[in-house]
């Protein structure tokens, strides 16, 4: 018996040798279409008379012989390792075993079934290693095992469970009712066939199948398309087409294989959405994506109001209150005691918009006031409205949403005192983010998801003016704030992909780095929502290590609404935070925060944003060149192994399987930029002290140049003293990038 990488439970081997139970079954075979090649798949249900599995089978060089025993597969040696493959056919290297285990308790050791079996050698999935677990294990020969990985407590259903083992290349996973319950990677054994194992005269196992794992193709439909638009699946296999029609993906995927279809370019003019993107595969292709492609809003107007006094004209469109009027050339308000307003309808505009209006020399007086409007609809009676409200004296900014003419006030008011003429009052709305600007300064900003498209217009109460109106398509913007005694520069990022409100970005800068040391940057993931200390401040930890003049660096950390896993959830248009930190947040940096234009991004976490950088690293190798990443969930084998932290993030198990998780196959599929080009530091000896050691030995068996932490102790916080060893680790490994 040996056991080896330290992951079976002590005296797990020694039990294993005397417990553990293999079976092979016999069956019915069936042809199927795999990629254009035959698939053979076989079952047997052991309804026959009792006695010997038949000329189908083999036994297992050194085991006994199983039997059946009243329709069910038992011991034919009690207390003995029975096992069998399945001789009959031929099958390739990708195969599965699915049974049930009648009478299998959860609290004893049970039975298992088998892939890539033979006289000598085998993958099982093993049932009870522990208390309601299972556990995958290799076979080097009849009387020595090696175990892979065992899952987490299990609700067992012994009498309606249906238990799967499947390898597909150097991936071995198991399966509990269709769900992945435990993975692991090995890459020693490549041939054999699909069987089982019993040893105990309870062991029982019935209605077996087993066979080569069929793949099937994910495909759909394009309607509308002019020009060329290139789709993704699961973040890669790019598609390129050309007309509206039918498409098809060239790599299928196997069944209960997650799929995610993505737009990676628009077509030129076109912006193309995606429905029915996401999900599982099941016994048969996926058909019923569906890819539509709509002409770009044009999104851009302006009026200057200098024309005869009169209607605003075709352009506009009057509110149901009552429309503006022009009045020397400016546009006022025609109700001297209620509102009047104005909606562009020269124009299309999208959703996330922004309307800009200019203070005139005109005041207000009493309780006039005036503003710009966005997504403004059903006549003016419903929109977002950002005033300048006289307020009898003392005036003030203020920000209200309209909904069947009623208002609302968001966010708190903001004392202007009287402003000048020329002045810019700006509202723009971003996903469900509203920000009220005062000559480019942010006075207030506030979440509201009740309202979306519309146009962008103006809106007054009494005849109070304004002038040289413009408006457009809105987007990603960064707002600063203030500035602490510690030099931390706090900003309101607007962002529909970082959504529910404003979220806060802190940017320190360095003000006297090291001589000779060359600038870059070092994000540092939170792992909690808002500005949360609860695992301490990742941006104090670093600033208190002098990170940012010993290593020359400009440190940034963004905020979230809810916990980070920094992954995109497909049901929720305002947690795709892949999407924020590649295509917001890291182009704004490198514009706004660069002064040598050569600067590389570092990535920083643990715990969440641990497994999120390693994602971010080796999906983005282009954006991101390093990551240090400590005590982190490695293992996380399902989107809500973590209850609702985790499955708020992911949004679907599906999506989490194909876009985030730390497989054997998502590393192979991301890993060619890392192998011999150490990129990766790793460590983490607290909570999630097996994950790292999981993840360790699966970047080395996938190629992967990678450094470790020399194991030691510390809590799972930002201070307890891993972070100034990850900065020294990123330092070292920033000079050997190439």
């Amino acid at each position: 018996m040996t056991t080896t990488h330290g992951r079976a439970r002590k005296g797990a081997g020694l039990r294993l040798v005397i417990f553990v139970v293999f079976c092979l079954l016999s069956g019915l075979l069936t042809m199927l279409h795999i990629q254009g090649a035959s698939a053979t798949t076989v079952s047997d249900n052991f309804d026959r008379a009792d006695g010997g599995l038949g000329s189908n089978w083999t036994t297992v060089s050194g085991t006994a012989a199983p039997k059946i025993v009243s329709n069910n597969l038992r011991v034919g040696t009690a207390n003995a390792v029975n096992s069998a493959y399945w001789s009959a056919s031929t099958f390739g290297s990708d195969q599965f075993a699915q049974a049930s285990l009648p009478n299998s308790s959860g609290a004893q050791y049970g039975p298992g079934i088998a892939v890539r079996l033979s006289s000598t050698e085998g993958y099982f999935l093993w049932y009870g290693n522990s208390s309601n677990t299972v556990s995958l294990w290799r076979m080097d020969n009849s009387s020595g095992w090696t175990q892979l990985q065992q899952s987490g407590p299990l609700t067992v259903s012994p009498s309606s469970d249906v238990w799967m083992i499947q390898a597909v290349g150097s991936t071995i996973s198991g399966y509990q009712n269709g769900k992945l319950v435990v993975q692991a990677t090995d890459t020693k054994i490549t041939s054999g066939s699909p069987g089982v194992w019993l040893y105990y005269p309870s062991d029982q196992i019935d209605n077996w199948s087993g066979g080569d794992v069929a793949t099937y193709t994910v495909g759909g439909t394009v309607s509308g398309l002019s020009g060329t638009v290139v789709l993704q699946d699961n973040g890669g296999d790019d598609l390129s087409v050309s007309a509206s029609g039918a498409f098809t993906f060239g790599t299928g995927l196997t069944a209960g294989s997650g799929y995610n279809v993505t737009v990676k370019t628009n077509p030129a003019g076109q912006t193309c959405s995606v429905a029915n993107g996401s999900g599982t595969t099941g016994s048969s292709g996926v058909t019923d994506v569906a890819v539509t492609c709509t002409t770009s809003a044009a999104g851009s107007g302006s009026d200057d109001f200098n024309r005869p006094d009169g209607s605003l004209g075709a352009n506009w469109t009057d509110m149901s209150d009552g429309g503006l009027t022009i009045s020397a050339q400016a546009a006022a308000g025609t109700s001297a005691s209620g509102t009047s307003g104005d909606m562009r309808s020269a124009e299309s505009y999208t959703s996330n918009q922004y309307s800009q209006v200019e203070v005139t020399s005109t005041q207000l007086t009493g309780w006039q006031w005036i503003g710009p409007a966005v997504r403004t609809q059903n006549g003016g009676q419903d929109g977002y409205v950002g005033i300048y409200n006289w307020n009898n004296g003392s005036p003030e900014l203020m920000l209200f949403k309209r909904s069947g003419g009623n208002w609302t006030q968001l966010g708190s008011a903001y004392s202007t005192g009287p402003l000048a003429a020329g002045t810019q009052l700006k509202l723009m709305v971003v996903g469900s983010t509203l920000s009220f600007l005062e000559n480019g300064v942010e006075r207030i900003a506030a979440y509201d998801n009740d309202l979306v498209g519309g146009a962008p217009g103006i809106i007054a109460y009494g005849t109070g003016k304004v002038d040289n109106w413009s408006a457009d398509g809105a987007g990603f913007e960064v707002h600063y704030l203030s500035t602490d005694a510690n030099g931390v520069e706090s900003y309101d990022m607007i962002s529909a992909d970082d959504g529910y409100g404003p979220q806060i970005l802190r940017v320190l800068r360095p003000t006297n780095p090291a001589a000779g040391v060359a600038h870059n940057f070092l994000f540092v993931l939170p792992v909690e929502p808002g500005l949360g200390t609860s695992y301490g401040d990742g941006l104090a930890t670093v600033e208190a290590a002098n990170a940012q003049n010993q290593y020359n660096l400009t440190i940034i950390e963004p905020s979230f609404a809810i916990d980070p896993w920094y992954a995109n959830n497909p049901n929720d248009a305002n947690v795709q935070y892949e999407t924020f930190m590649t295509s917001e947040l890291e182009p704004w940096v490198k514009a706004n925060l660069a002064t040598t234009g050569t600067e590389q991004n570092w990535l920083i976490g643990f715990s969440k944003s641990g497994i999120g950088a390693e994602d971010l690293l080796l999906k983005h190798p282009d954006l991101f060149t390093l990551a240090a990443t400590w005590d982190f969930p490695a293992d996380m084998s399902s989107y809500d192994q973590f209850g609702g932290s985790s499955s708020g993030a992911y949004g679907t198990d599906a999506n989490f399987q194909a876009n985030y998780r730390l497989s054997a196959a998502f590393l192979d599929a991301h890993k060619a930029p890392f192998v011999g080009n150490d990129r990766i530091w790793i460590g983490g000896y607290n909570v999630f002290q097996t994950d790292m050691t999981d993840y360790d030995s699966l970047l080395t068996s996938e190629g992967i140049a990678h450094s470790t932490e020399t194991p030691t102790e510390m809590a799972h916080r930002w201070d307890s003293g891993w972070v100034p060893l990850a900065l020294a680790a990123l330092e070292q490994e920033s000079l050997n990038v190439h």
